[in-house]
């Protein structure tokens, strides 16, 4: 069917613009037309835009930030205005989809709970994100994207604001309602900045667990959500980033107390407890027994 879709980018005034390579020669030089077909939409230079870029088929590399995200088949990259991208390795057969439209354009078109989901999932993880789709989802996406290219073109002038922001709300609404209800794994960035994320998180336990054991706070110094960080922890370690943290804070509970130098409320200050019942409960709980039998008992 992809044969016969008009691949001649689209171009709305200045507000929006549609673009695929399904007509590539699989010979040429895929990185250097990648960047030259969504350079001309200025992505990622707008600093109000939301741009979509759909793969099909192959595989495009890029880094944002100093993180590595990997786009394979049937997968989705979103991207906000100013977040910077670039691209450094496509393969031959990568075939996109790409749209890229400015935000003051579509919101008031776009449903405000859908944007703003959106957004806070993008300023968390300080990067673009990658959805995994279904082969249901993609053809839907990719039927609606042509669909829309050919009555941009068809239509006149003012009708083509309304095309084009009803697509970016059905492509938005479908984003959000994966982050909304985590119906679809999100697709884990690769390369180095993956490599270093566990080392550094028992790095930032070891300094900070009599201080802080709570996951967000390091999933926050790992510019992550927390329950992407908790996914990439589990996958690189077994373990939770919440056992983890117990771990180390339980070493450093049970080094206080095997001192005999520190009370238990002494101790239960020093870990930052807000009452030595707290701390006696947590301790119990982890250890089977209370500070005290331990400081006793060993």
């Amino acid at each position: 069917m992809a044969d016969n879709f008009d691949t001649t980018p689209v171009t709305f005034g200045e507000f929006a613009y549609l673009a695929d390579n399904y007509h590539w020669d699989s010979q040429e030089d895929a990185l250097k037309r990648f960047k030259a077909l969504v350079g001309q939409s200025q992505f990622p230079l707008f600093p109000d835009s939301l741009s979509v870029i759909v793969c099909k088929t192959g595989r495009f590399d890029l880094t944002s930030s100093g993180t590595v995200l990997s786009a394979g088949p049937k997968s989705a990259l979103v991207v906000l205005g100013g977040q910077p991208i670039e691209a450094f390795d496509v393969s031959p057969d990568c075939r996109i989809l790409f749209f890229s439209g400015k935000s003051r354009h579509f919101d008031t078109q776009i449903d405000l709970d859908d944007a703003n989901r959106i957004l806070r999932h993008a300023l968390e993880l300080r990067h673009p994100f990658l959805f995994q789709l279904t082969s249901k989802e993609f053809s839907a996406i990719e039927k609606l994207y042509f669909s829309a290219k050919e009555l941009l073109q068809l239509s006149p002038e003012k009708t083509k604001g309304g095309i084009v922001a009803g697509y970016a709300r059905i492509v938005s609404t479908l984003l959000a309602a994966r982050l909304q209800y985590g119906d679809t794994e999100e697709i884990a960035p690769v390369g180095p900045a993956n490599h270093t994320l566990l080392p550094a998180f028992l790095d930032n336990v070891r300094q900070h667990c009599r201080r802080e054991r709570g996951v967000i706070f390091y999933s926050n110094l790992a510019n992550l959500t927390p329950k992407y960080f908790s996914k990439q922890i589990k996958q690189l370690s077994g373990k939770s980033p919440g056992n983890i943290i117990e771990e180390f804070t339980m070493t450093e509970a049970k080094s206080l107390l095997a001192s005999k130098k520190y009370s238990v409320k002494e101790v239960s200050i020093m870990m930052n407890f807000s009452s030595p019942s707290s701390f006696c409960k947590y301790f119990k709980a982890a250890e089977g027994c209370t500070p005290g039998q331990y400081m006793k008992h060993g």
